[in-house]
């Protein structure tokens, strides 16, 4: 039987976060074998050895691939964006690294909790023409964003977060070169390799449905609570995480789903991100105001 293809990409500060989804996904797909691909961009080893065992544990697959000097060839102004890393532009250039064997695989943030069977998922992706992802429901309604990446108000602006995608139309199609144009020639895109995905594959979107990628916080406040309960995957966008100190304590319904898998996991007594990035860009730019 062909396996469930899940693929997360993370820099040496996320590989325990990245295990989490893997732990997360294995929670709630029983009864199908996953294999999971991680794009390493200076993973620690620890964490390497801990996705192994845990994916053995339950008699999964897990492999890694190192590319760091892929991402070292990015433009120097893209390496950081907001609170990306320069590892958030890795689900742009897995193309050669991964197997022939490989034809389709479900790529996954590492700020995502999988809260339903993957197989359901996993399935849609048989109907995708190159991509597939749910619409944004922040970014969507924005036609100047649209307009600003070559895109008709009618098209559909789509979050990365969770992406269904034909690596081999992907790779029939030389996707990843047109995405490196696209990324080489627009230094000011806002949204980082969002905007590139949606820029060059707007076009070639399979749209998913979006309890797929709920994301927390939504902008209909109303319907966020059903929207919650009935999510197949959780997405905790924007740049407090769950894993942040003080997560917890604000969003303590929110956050259940996240420290749940985490109790599950080897990273269980990880202590919280005290978020010293954002506090030293913040010093920074107050030192040089």
């Amino acid at each position: 039987m062909t396996p469930i293809n899940v693929m997360c990409a993370a820099d040496r500060n996320y590989g325990s976060y990245a295990g989490i989804v893997m732990q997360s996904a294995m929670s709630v797909t029983r009864d199908a074998k996953i294999h999971f691909h991680l794009l390493s961009d200076g993973v620690h080893s620890s964490d390497i050895v801990k996705c192994r065992t845990i994916a053995r544990e339950h008699g999964n697959d897990f492999s890694s691939y190192e590319i760091s000097s892929k991402l070292t060839n990015l433009p120097k102004a893209l390496r950081m964006a907001n609170h990306l890393s320069r590892a958030a532009y890795s689900r742009l250039l897995f193309a050669d690294l991964l197997p022939t064997s490989v034809h389709r695989i479900i790529y996954l943030d590492c700020d995502v909790v999988c809260r339903r069977d993957l197989t359901e998922l996993w399935e849609l992706g048989a109907g995708v023409d190159v991509l597939g992802a749910v619409r944004d429901p922040w970014l969507d309604p924005d036609t100047k964003l649209k307009s600003s990446l070559g895109l008709s108000p009618d098209q559909i602006y789509f979050n990365s977060g969770v992406l269904l995608i034909n690596v081999d139309a992907w790779r029939a199609e030389n996707t990843e070169a047109r995405l490196c144009d696209f990324v080489s020639s627009r230094p000011d895109i806002k949204h980082a390799d969002q905007d590139t995905l949606n820029a060059v594959l707007s076009a070639r979107l399979t749209e998913v449905p979006e309890k797929w990628n709920m994301m927390i916080d939504h902008p209909r406040r109303e319907d966020e609570g059903h929207l919650r309960d009935h999510a197949a995957i959780l997405h905790y966008v924007g740049g407090f995480k769950p894993w942040h100190l003080g997560y917890h304590l604000t969003n303590p319904l929110k956050g259940k789903p996240y420290a749940a898998e985490k109790r599950l996991s080897p990273w269980r007594s990880k202590f919280p991100d005290f978020q010293w990035r954002r506090v030293t860009r913040k010093f920074r730019s107050l030192v040089r105001t």
